[in-house]
C-alpha cells in the first residue's frame, strides 16, 4: 500500500466516524432535551397539585366562618370573639382571586355577613351559613374541574411531546441511514479510484518519477486531503532553466542524462512521508508536500536549490551567472484560507509564480 492509499484510508476512517457520530449526537441530544422537558412538565404538574390543594386554605377559612356562626347560634357568649374570627377569615377569602361572576355572588354574601354582625341576628346568621356552605361546595367542585381540565391538557401535551420526539428520532435515524448509504457509495468510489490507480502506469519511463497521469489523480484530491486533515500543504511547479538551449548545445542524449540527474535529486531530497514528486512534461516537474508549514517549506526550497547547484552540471549557454544547470520554481500553499481552491486555479497560480521566478532571473522560487 503506497502513501497516497494510506491517506485515502485515513480519510475514509474519518468519514465513517463523522457519519456515525453526527446522528448519534443528534439522538443523544434529543433524549437529554426530552428528559429535561419531561422533568419540567412533571414539576408543572406538581405545581398545579399544590395550587389545587392550596384552594383548601380558602375552604378552611370558610369552615372557620361556619364554625364561628355556629358558636353565635349556640351561645350568646363570646359574640365579639366570633365576630372577629368571621371578619378576619372572610376578609382573607373575599380578597382572594375570583372571576367576575363569583365576585357578584360574594358581594351579596359580604352584605349579608355585615348585616348579621351588626347585631346578633340569628335569622340572618343562618342565611349566611347556608350561603357559605354553598360556596364551599362550589369551591371544591371548581377546583376539581380545573385540576381535571389541566390533567387532560397535561396528558395531551405529554403525548404530543412523545410523538414529536419519536418523529424527530425517526428522522435522525433516516438521516443516519442515508448518511451511511452515502458513506458506502463514497467508499466504493474510493475503492474504484484505488483500483484505477493500480491498473494505470504510475511512473515515467525515463526519470522513474510518478507520471502526469498519476499526478492528475493525486493533484485533484490535494485540497480535499488537506481540508479533511486540517493540513497546510504545498504544490511546487519546477522547471529546468534554459533546457532547450541545453539540448541544442549538448544534444538530446546528454539532455536525458541531465533530466535523470535532476529527477534523482528530486526523488532523493523529497523522500519523506506525504512528499510526492512527478514529471509532468518535458523538463517540468511537480512536487506535492502534504502536512507542512511555510517555515519548513522555505527551508526545503533553499536547500534544494543548493542541492541542484551541487550537481554542478555544466550549462554554458544559460543566462544564470554560475553557468550550471539550475531550476526555477513556483509555489502555491494550500491551507484553511483556500481549501476551496479548484485544481485548475491551483495549477494556474503555481504556473504564474514559476513564470515570475523566470522573469526575475531564474535559479529561484516564488511563493
Amino acid at each position: 500500500m503506497n502513501k497516497f492509499q494510506l491517506i485515502l484510508k485515513q480519510i475514509k476512517s474519518k468519514t465513517y466516524l463523522k457519519f456515525i457520530l453526527f446522528p448519534l449526537i443528534i439522538i443523544v441530544s434529543l433524549l437529554i432535551s426530552s428528559s429535561i422537558f419531561y422533568s419540567q412538565i412533571n414539576k408543572l404538574r406538581q405545581h398545579i397539585d399544590n395550587i389545587y390543594f392550596g384552594n383548601f386554605v380558602s375552604i378552611h377559612k370558610l369552615h372557620n366562618i361556619v364554625e364561628a356562626y355556629d358558636e353565635i347560634l349556640l351561645s350568646k357568649k363570646y359574640f365579639e370573639v366570633q365576630k372577629t374570627i368571621i371578619e378576619e377569615n372572610w376578609e382573607y377569602y373575599f380578597n382572594s382571586y375570583k372571576n367576575v361572576e363569583e365576585k357578584k355572588i360574594l358581594n351579596v354574601i359580604d352584605k349579608q355577613i355585615k348585616k348579621s354582625l351588626k347585631k346578633r341576628d340569628i335569622k340572618q346568621s343562618r342565611k349566611v351559613i347556608k350561603q357559605i356552605l354553598l360556596t364551599i361546595d362550589h369551591e371544591i367542585a371548581t377546583a376539581a374541574l380545573q385540576r381535571e381540565d389541566f390533567l387532560q391538557k397535561y396528558n395531551t401535551m405529554k403525548d404530543y411531546l412523545l410523538y414529536n420526539i419519536i418523529a424527530i428520532i425517526l428522522f435522525a435515524l433516516l438521516f443516519a441511514t442515508l448518511s451511511i448509504y452515502e458513506m458506502i457509495k463514497r467508499h466504493k468510489a474510493l475503492e474504484k479510484s484505488n483500483y484505477e490507480f493500480k491498473m494505470a502506469s504510475r511512473t515515467d519511463s525515463l526519470t522513474k518519477l510518478y507520471n502526469r497521469q498519476y499526478f492528475d489523480k493525486i493533484f485533484d484530491k490535494m485540497a480535499l486531503i488537506s481540508q479533511t486533515n486540517s493540513w497546510t500543504s504545498a504544490f511546487i511547479m519546477l522547471d529546468i532553466d534554459h533546457f532547450k538551449q541545453y539540448n541544442d548545445t549538448y544534444g538530446h542524449e546528454q539532455g536525458d542524462i541531465a533530466l535523470k540527474a535532476v529527477a534523482k535529486a528530486l526523488q532523493t531530497y523529497f523522500d519523506k512521508e506525504y512528499e510526492y514528486v512527478f514529471r509532468i512534461g518535458g523538463e517540468e516537474f511537480g512536487i506535492i508536500l502534504l502536512n507542512t508549514n511555510k517555515e519548513i517549506l522555505i527551508k526545503c526550497l533553499d536547500e534544494f536549490i543548493n542541492y541542484i547547484h551541487q550537481l554542478n552540471i555544466e550549462h554554458k549557454t544559460s543566462s544564470v551567472a554560475s553557468k550550471i544547470i539550475t531550476v526555477s520554481m513556483g509555489v502555491m500553499i494550500v491551507d484553511s484560507s483556500n481549501y476551496d481552491i479548484t485544481p485548475r486555479n491551483l495549477y494556474v497560480s503555481a504556473d504564474q509564480k514559476l513564470y515570475k521566478s523566470k522573469e526575475n532571473g531564474r535559479d529561484q522560487y516564488t511563493i
